[in-house]
């Protein structure tokens, strides 16, 4: 039944229950006991009732024990432990004892006596060991310790395999890494190349630009600083004409007050040398009335006719000079208005003129105002195109760094391939040194068996044979 598990043909239809543990056994022995690590796995023969537990000393690989069971043996087994399952029943069962004992739920030991060996699977406790099954092993025969020795190996060669293809393609990767590096790092070279080239044209247009602009506003503050020279003095000498025609509507107007006071204490008179006037025409009236009346007197009063009509000649010789007198007042009061209407025509275009100045002046400060915007939207850009070099200076580092972990990761797998390549050259001298132990081994059971070499030794040379090639493969 063993050599079934190590046909070539039916290694096919083996189907692993468990798959392959490290678990720890208690070795029992006669007045010897300690803990060792076993390599644990359980196998199925497909379309069969057959199993084969098969344990293998971590240490020491050529020290195996199996045990195969087929329905007999299972049976012998239910009569012998009382169990109450089936066959099916009973594997199911040990593979969920072995997941305790995976999980240390339950433990495992192995006991050597004069019968040969046994696997106890039992359970702890503070009263005692409570024995859930023991199940009897025997020393795996040469050929099975080759073979499977032999499987191990081959795995071995299909994991340094993989482990070389991986390395290669690592390296692969390295070289397309190193390519990609080179290549950002021309880019980077170039950008900042090109990073620099337009700083420069950048700068220098800015600074151009200043320049102009600076020469603009230093123009602009010389004539705004010698139209306002002009304006002040304009607006000083306007103020001062203003003054001056202000103080001579003033003594225009105080003496128009005086000549029109005057003027009515004339008319005043006036009015009383013509009522005077009317009184002696009522009073020569009078006379002439009584003329005739008193031409008896007229000797006598003729002389005082002829005195009144002298005063009355001078009467009116006065009236007539105080009428070209009012006349001449009358013509001076109308100069007198038209020049005041022509000074106020000339204080209106003062006026005007000082508005137009002022408007000047607006003019002035609006374009002021609009050059000292046009400076901020130049300054704004120039704090724009500063944020944009920052920005690209951002993106520089964030490339820097983006390139500094492209390196890391470059020193990363660096690391992982000399690790692998150190895997792979500890694998290789494992693999040496267990095949130089068996090759030991083989040779001392050829040398112990030469007492019979027709038979033994063709048959350890026949194995030898066909589980020694891989050594040669991996070398």
């Amino acid at each position: 039944m063993d050599s079934k598990f190590i046909d070539n043909h039916l290694r096919r239809c083996v189907k692993v229950l468990f798959p392959i543990v490290p678990l720890r056994v208690n070795i029992e022995s006669v007045g010897i006991r300690k803990p060792q690590m076993f390599y644990m796995i359980v196998e199925k023969m497909d379309l069969q009732n057959l199993i084969q537990i098969r344990m293998t000393q971590l240490d020491d690989h050529s020290r195996m024990f199996i045990s195969t069971i087929d329905n007999t043996g299972y049976e012998k087994i239910r009569a012998e432990q009382s169990l109450h399952v089936s066959f099916q029943g009973f594997i199911d069962h040990l593979i969920k004892i072995l997941d305790s004992c995976k999980r240390e739920e339950l433990h495992l030991a192995l006991v050597t006596d004069n019968s040969g060996h046994s696997l106890q699977i039992f359970e702890k406790s503070s009263f005692k060991n409570l024995t859930h099954l023991f199940l009897s092993l025997e020393s795996a025969s040469t050929e099975t310790v080759l073979f499977h020795i032999n499987q191990s190996l081959q795995i071995l060669q299909e994991q340094a395999n993989a482990y070389s293809s991986q390395v290669q393609q690592y390296q692969l990767d390295m070289n397309a890494k190193n390519d990609a590096i080179d290549k950002l790092k021309g880019e980077i070279m170039s950008l900042n190349g090109k990073i620099m080239e337009q700083e420069n044209r950048i700068f220098n247009w800015n600074t151009e630009e200043v320049n102009r602009l600076n020469q603009a506003i230093k123009s602009l503050n010389e004539c705004k600083d010698n139209e306002e020279k002009r304006l002040k003095a304009i607006i000083s000498s306007m103020q001062e004409n203003i003054d001056r025609l202000t103080k001579d509507i003033y003594d225009r107007t105080e003496r128009m007050v005086q000549e029109t006071k005057r003027f009515e204490a004339i008319r005043e008179d006036n009015l009383k040398i013509r009522s005077q006037n009317s009184q002696l025409k009522d009073e020569f009236e009078r006379l002439q009335a009584n003329v005739s009346s008193q031409q008896n007197r007229e000797s006598r009063s003729e002389m005082t006719v002829s005195e009144l009509k002298r005063q009355m000649l001078e009467m009116q010789s006065k009236m007539k000079i105080i009428e070209k007198h009012r006349s001449e007042l009358e013509a001076e009061l109308e100069a007198e208005k038209n020049i005041c209407h022509t000074k106020k025509h000339a204080l209106q275009l003062t006026t005007d003129e000082l508005a137009n100045a002022s408007t000047v002046i607006n003019n002035l400060n609006k374009e002021n105002m609009k050059l000292k915007s046009k400076i901020d939207l130049r300054t704004e850009i120039a704090m724009r195109q500063e944020k944009l070099l920052l920005e690209k200076e951002k993106q520089l580092k964030e490339l820097g760094s983006t390139v500094a972990a492209i390196e890391q990761e470059h020193m990363r797998n660096r690391s992982t391939n000399e690790e692998h390549a150190e895997i792979v050259k500890r694998i290789k001298e494992t693999t040496d040194i267990i095949e130089e132990k068996y090759r030991k081994k083989i040779n001392d059971i050829i040398m112990k068996m030469s007492s019979n070499p027709n038979v033994e030794a063709a048959s350890v040379l026949s194995t030898q044979g066909r589980y020694i090639r891989p050594q040669n493969r991996v070398e």
